[in-house]
């Protein structure tokens, strides 16, 4: 029985580290590797749950967590927290140009994800959009994403943007056309990087490069069952 673990874990793993494209800094991993299941963790040694029969060893089941919020922010409205730009709650978007000629960002907020006592990892993950499902533009739409603390609805500002960027950075995507061939060729989903779970967590975005012809995403963050997903989530459990 433990060799047959072993050798399970062992084929996981290689299966896992063969779908990571080069350069992208992030890795992907096939929609196909992981068994996903939306509802929360039930299992013995979560402290949300001490009174719960344990999971059998080495079952893992991953869980799917899909933002609540989405927050643009624009350095032409730098104070600007009266309402969601747009009225949007789930529109992402980034636009960078050279400075001084307007940049926007976006903060993405998730909430109900375990507590950070369970001792739990969250991957945050990027599904690309569809192409007739969004909007990219200029030389190399790249961007930068960076944890901040937030209590759960906060709007974030320009202004908030500014301060958290400098030090809270987590991950890159790369947004050049052959990156994200080189993902979507096995499977469009890019994991930017993975942390300790906490019951709200927040992240803000934004372009890396100035450009004289900007550097522009967007898309509408969908979550299932509405179709086809897309956009950002986080899992944990797998």
């Amino acid at each position: 029985m433990l060799a047959q673990t072993v050798f399970l874990m062992s084929a996981l793993l290689l299966q896992y580290a063969s779908s990571v494209p080069y350069p992208l800094p992030n890795s992907t991993v096939s929609p196909n590797s992981t068994i996903c299941d939306t509802n929360p963790i039930l299992c013995e040694g979560n402290p949300n749950s001490p009174d719960l029969p344990p999971l059998p060893i080495g079952e893992y089941i991953c869980h799917e967590v899909f933002p609540i919020d989405f927050t643009i922010v624009n350095s032409r409205y730098p104070n600007y927290d009266i309402d969601h730009l747009h009225r949007s709650h789930d529109f992402f978007m980034l636009r960078r140009q050279i400075k001084d000629q307007g940049e926007i960002a976006t903060q993405v907020q998730f909430e109900g994800l375990p507590k950070n006592c369970s001792n739990l990892t969250c991957q945050l993950e990027f599904v690309l959009p569809r192409k007739d499902l969004q909007r990219i533009s200029g030389p190399n739409p790249s961007f930068n994403v960076y944890r901040v603390e937030r209590e759960t609805s906060a709007l974030a500002t320009w202004i908030t943007y500014e301060n958290d960027k400098s030090a809270l950075f987590f991950g890159t995507v790369n947004g050049e056309e052959d990156a994200l061939e080189r993902t979507r060729s096995v499977g469009g989903v890019a994991a930017i990087n993975s942390t300790a779970c906490n019951e709200t967590m927040s992240f803000t975005m934004g372009m890396m490069y100035d450009s004289p012809e900007p550097n522009y995403w967007q898309f509408s963050n969908v979550a299932p069952p509405a179709f086809p997903v897309q956009g950002f989530r986080i899992v944990y459990g797998c």
